[in-house]
């Protein structure tokens, strides 16, 4: 009588405690749990609900189990009820690992894998957080608390994994490009369109940009700004005092729909974390021009998929060879795309993620 071999054991679950789904984070964890369904891995979420972040939510796969906690004012109630919602997660079916995304949330999530006395390996993501470099006491404290695990960082920048060499593994897993971005077919405006915006941008890049487009609406260009992306009120009245328009947009499909009429994106300023605009701009076949910081130069080899610029000047120098050379555009435009499909393809994260985890 022929034997049926034994069934495969599939790993246990994985846990993400998160905190605030920020446009950062979502950036890194939409995809993730997108991967880890598709390879049939169990998974679930402990974030907070908080009202300006649920757009996020609907947006997560449907088969990760969601554990939400309402946001409080009290910090301190606040914190005492996620770790209750931590604890409750960790309770459940066998686990494979723990993901900590966030300095606060590793904070909480660490001290619940140790009252739950779990030993899985249990990964950390800084995720861009101000607290990591401000506060250089509290990722003392993330070390400390995950001193007795094993631990290990998944960073989505290489700049973070200097901050992660004495941990037992540090792994780059750069957040992907959604495929709509790679296949939204240019379309250029009739006129000299740039294209700005994003996601988390604050006051600062705002005021950039309507600094700049008053400066260009003054050279006799003829040249329009659109900035993709939510603003808050102070800086949507600076914009539309400098004549640039202001594009809400709800989804990855509007957002490569709009960066596709674009004649040149530009990234004025730096980002915290990941430059995920910049690099979907890029995978939409735009010339980039941005402003020369850490972030930018991971993502731009100046001159061949982009132009880095120190100085505002040289911003808008740029933005008009662009403007009047239209093979220029096209040739930078079609080398960006390469370089972000080659980097940033969905495809590519996933594997890179089951890998950093250790699963099939």
């Amino acid at each position: 009588m022929k034997r049926e071999p034994p069934p495969i054991a599939m790993p246990g679950r994985i846990v993400h405690v998160v905190g605030r789904v920020t446009d950062e984070v979502f950036s890194f964890l939409g995809p993730a749990l997108q991967a880890l369904a598709r390879n049939g891995h169990a998974q679930a979420v402990v974030m907070l609900d908080e009202q300006r972040y649920r757009h996020h939510v609907a947006r997560l796969h449907e088969s990760a189990g969601l554990l939400m906690t309402p946001s409080r004012r009290n910090p301190f109630k606040q914190w005492e009820v996620m770790h209750q919602a931590c604890c409750s997660a960790l309770g459940g079916a066998r686990l494979h690992a723990v993901h900590l995304h966030g300095v606060l949330p590793a904070l909480v999530g660490a001290q619940a894998v140790r009252a739950m006395q779990i030993d899985v390996p249990v990964f950390f993501s800084p995720h861009g957080s101000r607290l990591m470099g401000t506060l250089g006491s509290l990722g003392t404290l993330v070390h400390a608390l995950l001193s007795t695990t094993r631990r290990a960082a998944i960073v989505n920048v290489p700049q973070e994994s200097n901050a992660f060499e004495d941990w037992q593994s540090s792994e780059l897993v750069e957040s992907p490009v959604g495929e709509v971005f790679f296949a939204v077919a240019r379309k250029e405006a009739r006129h000299p369109l740039v294209v700005t915006g994003g996601r988390s941008q604050g006051v600062r890049s705002a005021e950039r940009v309507s600094q700049l487009a008053v400066l260009l609406s003054g050279e006799d260009l003829h040249i329009s700004f659109n900035w993709i992306g939510t603003v808050d009120e102070i800086s949507r009245l600076r914009l539309n005092a400098a004549n640039v328009g202001v594009l809400d947009v709800t989804g990855d499909a509007e957002c490569a729909y709009r960066l596709a009429a674009g004649w040149v994106y530009l990234a004025p300023g730096a980002t915290r974390g990941f430059p995920l605009f910049l690099v979907e701009a890029m995978a939409a076949g735009l010339p980039c021009v941005a402003l020369d910081c850490v972030q930018h130069r991971e993502v731009i080899r100046d001159g061949e998929t982009g132009y880095l610029c120190a100085t505002g000047r040289e911003m808008i120098e740029r933005i008009a060879t662009l403007i009047d050379d239209p093979a220029l555009r096209l040739r930078l435009g079609k080398a960006g795309r390469a370089a972000a499909k080659a980097r940033f393809d969905e495809t590519l994260f996933g594997a890179k993620l089951l890998a950093a985890y250790a699963l099939p």
